[in-house]
């Protein structure tokens, strides 16, 4: 838990210094975590090759070339690696500055995407901005908005988040306003995430354990409440309980993914050698890619995947420890939101595939097929990566580390 800082001035040393009235100055950065690097294109490098395998068919079926999908992924990718790298150029004070227009940003796109014409429906669902050339999804883009104002917010309000429920409760306002902004949509699997990594970073950030509790029994209140309000995600949780019962119907999907992780066993049957990706499992490419992975690589391929996201959120956590050390509260609960992002949607995608949680629509991190989702996941890592290069200078500078 972040360490308080009430009645303590904040130092002021060279870094800080050099930061105003002027960008960054490269030579007061450290070089990036390698173990965090290694994790973060491992993953991604493992997302590309299982994306061309689970394509490959749907491409051939709507007549395009087999590495259609890649082509496009490898774009989502060198853009996302284009924003990863601005934001590694941007200073972390700077991000305090904005990451209150990118909640309102953020905030208003969720509006838009509502008049026709400009927001796209596809499966049901209104989570697309149409920029004709391609589809953004606005989900992605308020995960890391509320992610930066939240560790703003608390970093401003530091000295009464143990003593007062005013903060706590202008938290709850903003989590209520985009629950239900994304609920409208509607958008479950991404109300869960973003409501759980607030909870999990006003821990982190120091409110009261007992008005914490509280807040959190009722979170899960009104998310069993939605769970079972809606028709259709009751049939989602019936079919959760028991898939085979509506193998040919609400089971379809969680059945073929079962079948695909089944068929796996210990080695999987080879890169390329899926059954499932022929027209068996819908959304091979995106959702349930790690099913493909399971029936391909096996439990080994499994593991490896999951150790590398393992890999990838503890030197995300070893960054916000390093950040909280020196002094820097708003980087440390920044990098501590990105890691419990990347880790709950990780868990949850995995656990769709696998059977051990309800039918949900989020991308496996870094991996899954999907523009919006890269890009955004990049941006948050570039993040990450300038958090650990200023923090671990200065930690360096004191003798931290």
């Amino acid at each position: 838990m972040a360490t308080k800082t009430a009645g303590l001035k904040r130092p002021v040393d060279s870094f800080h210094r050099a930061q105003r009235g002027s960008a960054s100055r490269w030579h007061d950065l450290a070089f990036p975590d390698t173990w965090l690097l290694v994790a973060w294109f491992s993953l991604i490098a493992a997302g590309l090759v299982a994306v061309t395998s689970a394509s490959m068919p749907e491409a051939a079926d709507n007549g395009q070339s087999y590495y259609y999908y890649l082509q496009r992924q490898l774009v989502f990718v060198a853009v996302g690696l284009m924003a990863a790298y601005i934001c590694f150029s941007v200073s972390i004070r700077q991000w305090i500055k904005l990451s209150r227009s990118m909640i309102v940003i953020a905030g208003l796109l969720l509006v838009v995407i509502h008049i026709p014409g400009v927001g796209a429906e596809v499966n049901g669902s209104v989570r697309w901005l149409n920029l004709l050339v391609v589809k953004f999804q606005v989900g992605e883009l308020v995960k890391l908005a509320i992610v930066l104002y939240v560790a703003s917010f608390l970093d401003r309000n530091s000295r009464g988040l143990d003593r007062s429920w005013s903060p706590v409760i202008r938290l709850l306002i903003l989590t209520a306003v985009f629950a239900a902004a994304l609920l409208i949509q509607p958008d479950f699997g991404t109300t869960a995430v973003v409501t759980a990594t607030i909870f999990g970073m006003m821990f982190l950030g120091g409110v009261n354990l007992k008005r914490l509790l509280i807040v959190v029994s009722l979170g899960i209140i009104a998310m069993v409440a939605l769970l079972v309000a809606a028709p259709y995600r009751r049939e989602r949780l019936a079919t959760f309980m028991d898939p085979w019962e509506q193998k040919y119907d609400s089971g379809y999907q969680l059945v073929q993914s079962l079948i695909a992780v089944g068929n796996g066993r210990l080695q999987g049957l080879g890169l390329g050698q899926s059954i499932q990706k022929h027209q068996f499992l819908p959304e091979a490419h995106t959702d349930f890619i790690f099913a493909i992975i399971a029936e391909e690589t096996g439990l080994i391929g499994c593991m490896v995947i999951i150790l590398l996201f393992a890999l990838l959120v503890w030197r995300i956590f070893v960054t916000a420890m390093i950040a909280e050390s020196v002094r820097k509260r708003f980087a440390s609960l920044v990098a501590y939101g990105v890691g419990m992002w990347i880790a709950m949607q990780a868990l949850v995608n995995i656990g769709v595939t696998v059977g051990a949680l309800p039918t949900k629509g989020l991308t496996l991190p870094f991996i899954s097929y999907g523009g919006s989702s890269i890009v955004i996941m990049m941006m948050a890592m570039g993040i990450v990566c300038r958090i650990d290069a200023e923090s671990r200078y200065l930690a360096r500078r004191e003798g931290i580390i």
